[in-house]
């Protein structure tokens, strides 16, 4: 078993805990959940952005579990697959929890779907598949199964993106499955959910493919394949796998390849239904499919490697610059503004984090709060302690913690 995020009992042992955060947070909010919003922050040595995923502690109580079970996969994952969102960091406040991720500033697959003809042509749909089952096929060789795959979740790097840059998000509901072990819970987003989930006979790794299945049905056609009037009609469709190609008109411009790759998501038998690996060797897929040249290919390779190189250099070179930062007693956040006003415009791309995750100690004052005493666990080599307040400003964008 992974060690506890957030331990139900124990006592601080807090040190250096005035230590100044290294992000600047900025107002506007990115996105909104059920506990928690999405901000875009800033680290203040580097000018990097991310986003921060801030979860009130008051609404989340009760759930923590879910949420170390979000890092634990997140840290397992992070800078394993270019199309897997990564996790730069995670730390808490006295109000709160904040999970810092890679920066996707291009907005969700879901309204590049909606907007414009209402869906997706059959070239644009074919490159969404490739990246997202890519990385999905990493995720399931990992033993991990995501079980909220929707458009939503799935997110562009910047606004000018392709497909081929599109980043996997929110593992929630994501689990370690490992020696055959299933997952019995319903979880996830009723209309992408699996027959399996709903009747709660056991599921794993192929509940991810019904849902690709969903999603690929809803970016072809532009409506969603089981969706009814009521919950119950809907999930009386999912059981019986209950789908149609219709109406003709919708479907007339997309090939048979298409519709079989379709089908072969929605197979009631999990043990029948297409693998991640297998859906990227489909006829559909590989259909005007360019292959790279083996030269082009082992550049790509080289790419990828020099990144996750200078990531780790970059992680070992802020681990220093925070230290140097909170070594003079004199250094306040004014002082630092000029170090916050630099770059605070975002680049084109994804903002690469670091290939090393640090761990951030709980704030004294955050057991005021917290009806739970807590102290982040998860340990790597660049731990450090983090207080609650940090504020400046940049440019015309007001920053606060």
């Amino acid at each position: 078993m992974p060690p506890e995020v957030w331990p139900p009992t124990g006592i601080h042992d807090i040190e250096e805990s005035n230590t100044s955060c290294p992000y600047v947070l900025s107002k506007a909010v990115l996105g909104t959940g059920s506990y928690s919003h999405v901000y875009e922050c800033k680290n203040k040595f580097t000018g990097i952005h991310y986003a921060a995923k801030r979860y009130n502690k008051k609404l989340v109580y009760g759930m923590e579990s879910s949420l170390q079970s979000e890092f634990q996969v997140l840290k397992a994952v992070s800078n394993g697959h270019r199309n897997i969102l990564s996790m730069v960091d995670y730390f808490e406040t006295n109000d709160y929890f904040y999970l810092v991720t890679d920066l996707a500033a291009g907005g969700e697959l879901f309204s590049r779907i909606t907007t414009g003809k209402g869906r997706l042509s059959v070239s644009e749909t074919r490159a969404v598949l490739l990246t997202l089952l890519s990385a999905l096929a990493h995720l399931h060789e990992n033993k991990i199964v995501h079980r909220d795959i929707k458009a939503e979740n799935i997110l562009f790097a910047s606004r000018s993106s392709k497909p081929s840059s599109l980043l996997l998000a929110d593992f929630g509901h994501a689990l370690t499955l490992k020696d055959g072990k299933m997952a019995y819970d319903c979880s996830g987003t009723l209309s992408y959910i699996a027959p399996e989930v709903l009747s709660r006979t056991g599921h794993s790794f192929p509940a991810d493919m019904w849902a690709v299945g969903v999603l690929t049905y809803f970016m072809l056609s532009g409506y969603m394949p089981f969706d009814c009037d009521s919950d119950e009609e809907t999930k009386e469709l999912i059981s019986k796998g209950d789908f149609v190609f219709e109406p003709a008109e919708y479907w007339s411009h997309v090939p048979e390849t298409a519709k079989d790759f379709i089908g072969r998501c929605f197979a009631l038998d999990p043990a029948k239904r297409i693998t991640a690996a297998q859906a990227l060797k489909h006829p559909f897929l590989l259909e005007s499919r360019p292959k790279p040249s083996p030269s082009f290919q082992k550049l790509q390779d080289a790419v990828w490697k020099l990144h996750k190189q200078q990531s780790q250099k970059s992680s070992t070179n802020l681990s220093a610059l925070h230290r140097r930062f909170n070594s003079s007693s004199s250094t306040s956040v004014s002082s630092n503004h000029s170090i916050m006003e630099t770059d605070h415009t975002l680049l084109g791309e994804r903002c690469y984090s670091p290939d090393k995750v640090s761990a951030f100690t709980t704030p004294v004052t955050s057991t005021t709060t917290s009806r739970e005493h807590s102290q982040i666990s998860i340990h790597s080599p660049t731990a450090l302690s983090l207080s609650s307040s940090v504020s400046g400003r940049t440019g015309k964008a007001n920053f606060v913690i």
